[in-house]
């Protein structure tokens, strides 16, 4: 990923920003602002290609005059390659979690401009199956007749259920009002594990727990 275009438009959206934190509590108002989350997801488990999984999370915060307690709402987009087999051997398909939600916020100043930042939240999860393949020497073997679209594109006849989520996590908070840069890191679990099914039958699980690690940027206004 390029940086310099982002740091520019990040710092033209800070520069047009209204006055942030400090007049808002001193106002009596509540205290608006958004961010964007990148990093990534460690899975406990091993049915995933991948040990680390891409995250992305875009989301609104409010917090209370005296900038302590907030409430974080938003909607992210994670992904990762998860591990089965057909009938012809070992499969690897891309499945893609939305995860919509909200978080409860506490934040504790540890400085002039740096402060501790806690989250606890919920986030009911979307799942889908990339099955755009269309590549014909899958396997590298030759199929037969009816069996053809299911050996060279077994993931459309794969299936996953919706979830949900329990999500906490810290990061340190720099304020760089009305921006501020934050890195952090957490943990997300299931609450319920989905089913995944093959031909309508049952084949496994899909678990999502795994360590998070992320930096968020975001705007105050």
């Amino acid at each position: 990923m390029k940086r310099t275009p982002l740091l520019l438009a990040f710092s033209l959206l800070a520069a047009c920003a209204l006055p942030g934190r400090a007049q808002d509590a001193d106002s009596g108002r509540p205290v608006f602002g958004f961010d964007i989350r990148l990093g990534g997801v460690a899975f406990d488990k091993d049915c995933w290609d991948d040990s680390v999984g891409g995250a992305v999370d875009f989301g609104l915060q409010v917090w209370e005059p005296s900038d302590v307690f907030g409430l974080w709402a938003g909607v992210g987009v994670q992904s990762a390659s998860y591990v089965w087999e057909d009938d012809w051997g070992e499969v690897e398909s891309d499945i893609v979690a939305v995860p919509v939600g909200a978080s409860l916020l506490a934040r504790i100043p540890l400085g002039d401009i740096v402060s501790l930042r806690s989250e606890v939240g919920a986030r009911y999860v979307a799942m889908d199956i990339d099955d755009w393949d269309d590549d014909d020497y899958h396997h590298h073997h030759r199929r037969y007749y009816g069996d053809r679209d299911r050996y060279y594109h077994p993931d459309k006849y794969l299936d996953v259920d919706d979830t949900s989520l329990a999500v906490v996590s810290l990061q340190l908070e720099f304020d760089l009002d009305p921006a501020f840069l934050a890195v952090g890191g957490g943990y997300q679990f299931d609450l319920q594990k989905p089913d995944v099914e093959y031909l309508g039958r049952p084949i496994g699980e899909v678990d999502l727990s795994g360590a998070l690690f992320f930096v968020d940027v975001g705007l105050v206004f």
